[in-house]
């Protein structure tokens, strides 16, 4: 099982495997929500840090910033992820994931592609993946403090 954050531009917690040894080693009967309490923190880094991308640099409404959100999360065949997305529209009736991937990879009429989703994740990967790690521990923690108790 593994751990990520998907969007447009991918994001990869590679430390997790010693992570899920440990916990399928304590007992393992939660890893999968534990995983999913780790997830969060990560993504909650990433998707604040292209919010704030956006409202620094490509703001002309606002619509796009608001319209960031994390989807549920899932376990896709063993790969707990959230999706950092835009969903909804602007106030012309254009896609906020239209505009973003417009603005992401650029088009053949004339948007030059700014890259800001995969700039932003590769300048807080190291942040996020620590945020997850950190959320581990702090549960791994609390498991071994419960299995003393006991």
């Amino acid at each position: 099982m593994n751990g990520a954050l998907a969007f447009m531009a991918k994001f990869e917690f590679k430390g997790i495997d010693k992570y899920i040894d440990t916990l399928q080693k304590l007992g393992g009967k939660n890893t999968e929500s534990i995983l999913k309490y780790a997830v969060y923190p990560g993504a909650g880094i990433v998707a604040d840090a292209i919010r704030s991308e956006i409202e620094a640099n490509h703001r002309e409404t606002g619509d796009l910033a608001k319209s960031l959100t994390l989807t549920s999360m899932r376990n896709d065949n063993g790969f707990v992820n959230t999706k950092v997305s835009f969903g909804g529209y602007d106030r012309n009736g254009v896609p906020n994931a239209l505009k973003a991937a417009a603005l992401e990879s650029g088009t053949s009429r004339g948007i030059k592609a700014t890259h800001f989703i995969s700039k932003t994740v590769k300048s807080v990967s190291e942040r996020a993946e620590e945020a997850m790690q950190k959320a581990l521990d702090e549960k791994i923690g609390q498991i071994l403090d419960n299995k003393k108790e006991n």
